[in-house]
């Protein structure tokens, strides 16, 4: 199972136009919910159980306001562990899982 030192570190960060606005640690799961300046939000999940040495980081491709929506892909990345070393590392992720 996954455990990030510190995962709180990424709250506040930027990731594009979005922010971090909250970080929660579940049994399987870290969730970051995103804020942009409209007051839009979108949740991040980053599982914390590997599916072989990777972990999967992903979000809804929500649509309209509703998330997820009935018609919503959810949109995946796979990462082994150096990709989760540092704050920066995991915000990049992030973003390269947002504007993909």
């Amino acid at each position: 199972m996954l455990s990030i030192e510190n995962i709180t570190k990424v709250y506040g960060m930027d990731v594009g136009n979005w922010r971090v606005g909250k970080v929660e640690t579940l049994p399987s799961a870290y969730l970051f919910t995103l804020i942009n300046v409209k007051g839009d939000r979108l949740q991040v999940n980053l599982e914390r159980n590997p599916i072989g040495v990777q972990y999967e980081l992903w979000r809804w491709n929500a649509y309209g306001n509703q998330s997820p929506h009935p018609n919503s892909v959810p949109m995946r990345r796979m990462l082994d562990r150096s990709k989760l070393l540092t704050p920066d590392k995991l915000i990049d992720e992030i973003k390269e899982l947002m504007y993909r």
